[in-house]
């Protein structure tokens, strides 16, 4: 059989898209015939390589939604894959709550990212103006996750915003978390399946084979727990205990829709925070692949 090649960028292999990297692996893609690649492209550069052609599908929901905000957008959500990613904002000893930030630095994902943005609203909500009483280290392009670690650990930052596992393995190192950001900004951020119009128009038979490979990869990763724990402690080198805690953390945040209420609440957060009008769902998501199964 011939598989067509496809380019998935996402913002990093990270276990909070692990379902795509599961259905890869498993072959779930390649029963609909495609020979998936993933593209590591973080933040806004995710869905920039998809706008230019460089990748065939995206995964930063956050940046269809802030360029609809600003003009016309030809990128289209299509499916929502991950609803409410966990990122904790991870402290060192001795931070007890927001005001001991102070003149203090913390780590996050790249500027633009929901997480990143969370943070600075977290700081603003404390009575601290971020970049001037606290002040935020985003992840520069080719800067990686662990340099980030490391810093927290020298004591360079005061924080970091980190997701499963490196939150858990942190936590075993006597460092501890002081606030999830998705339970504190509930329904404000989701990865998904992102395509440009074109794609859409000119290429259906291969968004729905996306869609298939993907929706059948997420419900074998979904029901299949001991497939998807071995998954997990193998992929992520990671004890089995913590690939079960992980697991369990994110089993239910794993998707395979788009629900127009979580779009709006995503699409309302984004709008505050740019202070612009909320724009209609239509100009972010494309609806007609939500069913596949």
């Amino acid at each position: 059989m011939t598989h067509e090649k496809v380019r998935l960028a996402i913002m990093a292999p990270s276990l909070n898209l692990g379902n795509y990297l599961f259905g890869i692996e498993r072959g779930f893609f390649l029963r609909e015939a495609l020979d998936v690649e993933v593209m590591i492209r973080p933040g806004l550069r995710n869905t920039e390589a998809v706008a230019r052609g460089e990748a065939d599908f995206g995964a930063a929901n956050e940046c269809v939604i802030q360029t609809a905000l600003q003009g016309p957008t030809d990128l289209r959500i299509i499916l929502q894959v991950l609803k409410d990613p966990v990122h904790d904002l991870i402290v060192a000893q001795g931070i007890e709550s927001f005001e001991h930030f102070r003149g203090q630095r913390i780590a996050t994902p790249v500027a633009g990212s929901t997480p990143e943005i969370q943070t600075r609203i977290l700081l603003q909500e404390h009575g601290l103006l971020p970049d001037r009483d606290v002040f935020l280290a985003p992840r520069a392009p080719g800067e990686k996750m662990a340099d980030h670690v490391r810093g927290l650990e020298a004591g360079a930052y005061a924080g970091l915003v980190a997701a499963p596992p490196i939150l858990f393995l942190l936590e075993n190192k006597g460092f501890r978390s002081l606030i999830e950001l998705s339970s504190h900004f509930p329904g404000a951020a989701s990865h998904g399946l992102v395509a440009t119009t074109a794609t859409i128009a000119n290429r259906r038979p291969l968004v729905e084979a996306m869609v298939r490979g993907y929706v059948r990869g997420v419900t074998a990763l979904k029901t299949d727990r001991e497939a998807a724990v071995e998954f997990i402690a193998r992929r992520f080198k990671l004890e089995p205990p913590l690939a079960v805690r992980c697991y369990d953390v994110l089993k239910d945040l794993w998707s395979a829709d788009l629900s127009p209420d979580f779009l709006r609440s995503e699409i309302a957060f984004h709008a505050r925070t740019l202070g612009r009008n909320p724009v209609e769902i239509e100009r972010v998501a494309d609806s007609q692949f939500a069913a596949i199964r």
